[in-house]
């Protein structure tokens, strides 16, 4: 009889992902954002592989907070933010109403088919609008959706249910604000619009990461009342990052998400500096006004020392830099320079001292604060009530 020798096992299930985290780390930072190596990418084998691949050209400063998170819980919140990362695609490139809104809707069906076993429907046949090679990264990703269904069939049960029911929130705030925008000829009109708006694009996702860290302790995914409130707060500080970062490029595809840019947005036109400028600012004062809600998450989670506290810390000081960098470009406010690689040494000490770590995450705010002080005097005439 024939002595049947098994299978070697793939690398990466072989080598634990402690052990592959500092790569991963050293990957990203080395990753070129405007010029992504899409064929390499696409290429890269197993599927999880393509998932820490893409993650740096999906997710930008978030990947280095996901590869810092405890090892049970980083591959689930990076694959569930790639499948935002989808919809998100949807609603930003896709300009035919029907497609969009079709492509928006089959994504959760398919994780509900995948959870029961059985084969999920077709991608609809969608043509994406790219303007640069960024987008071209976030098409290559919707493109290989079934990678990403690979690696979800692998997670637990409630680990499945808990990212089902993300992209589901996801895609109905996705949906909600393709049709807002389509109403309201590409704007949103105040403050609850944009809320609205923040939650479904990063709100969402920071609930989501929040629900895993309670079943990584203990088995739970249920959140109290204060902690859903300060996702929902921390989804629209982290998300204004972007748009205020974006708000030209927005308004050459026709969406602005303070009312007061309405015109531009409707002629596709970001010529009026003075009027951008001062819709930034307001943004601005809007998103450091919810900074301290961070705080009120990670104590709510009860977060203390360890990868989630290293992790935390990271993504604050990774936001923190973001509005630092767009005040000093755009709003000629001078503010302290960090660069990435930088920002991920220094709060890794964070995961041998909680007391170190929340200590660090006050001085990032106390910084913010005084950014918010030194934004324009018009702000307040501005702010989004």
């Amino acid at each position: 009889m024939e002595l049947q020798v098994p299978e070697p096992l793939p690398p990466l299930v072989r080598v634990p992902f402690a052990l592959r985290r500092a790569g991963l780390f050293a990957a990203g930072v080395r990753a070129d954002r405007d010029r992504p190596d899409l064929a390499r990418i696409r290429s890269a084998e197993p599927a999880e592989q393509f998932v820490w691949d893409v993650l740096p050209h999906a997710a930008r400063s978030f990947a280095p907070c996901i590869v810092a998170l405890p090892s049970s819980i980083a591959l689930p919140v990076a694959v569930g933010y790639l499948y935002c990362r989808v919809l998100d695609t949807y609603e930003d490139l896709v300009e035919d109403a029907a497609k969009r809104a079709l492509a928006l809707t089959v994504l959760p069906l398919r994780l509900d088919q995948l959870m029961a076993g059985a084969q999920p429907q077709m991608l609809p046949d969608v043509e994406f609008a790219c303007v640069d090679k960024r987008d071209a990264a976030h098409v290559m990703l919707a493109e290989e959706v079934p990678r990403l269904d690979s690696v979800f069939r692998t997670f637990p049960v409630p680990v499945q249910q808990c990212l089902g029911e993300l992209v589901q929130d996801m895609s109905d705030g996705m949906r909600w604000a393709a049709e807002t925008f389509e109403e309201q000829e590409g704007t949103l009109s105040g403050s609850l619009q944009l809320s609205q708006y923040c939650m479904a694009v990063l709100g969402n996702p920071i609930r989501f990461a929040a629900r895993l860290f309670r079943w990584h302790g203990d088995g739970g995914v249920q959140l109290s009342a204060e902690t859903e409130a300060a996702a929902r707060d921390v989804g629209e500080f982290l998300q204004l990052a972007n748009v205020t970062r974006d708000v030209e490029k927005d308004l050459l595809r026709g969406v602005c998400y303070h009312p007061a840019l309405h015109s531009l947005a409707l002629d596709r036109d970001d010529s009026d500096k003075e009027l951008i400028r001062s819709a930034r600012a307001a943004l601005t004062d809007r998103a450091i006004s919810l900074a301290p809600s961070y705080l009120r998450l990670i104590e709510g989670m009860g977060v203390g020392r360890g990868l989630l506290g290293a992790s935390a810390l990271m993504m604050l000081r990774f936001t923190e830099q973001h509005y630092h960098v767009t005040a000093a470009r755009a709003l000629g406010i001078s503010g302290p320079k960090v660069s990435g690689k930088s920002v991920i040494l220094k709060s890794l000490p964070a995961a041998l001292s909680g007391a170190w770590g929340l200590s660090q995450m006050g001085r990032s705010l106390a910084r913010l604060h005084d950014l918010r002080r030194a934004l324009p005097a018009q702000t307040s005439s501005m702010y989004l009530s």
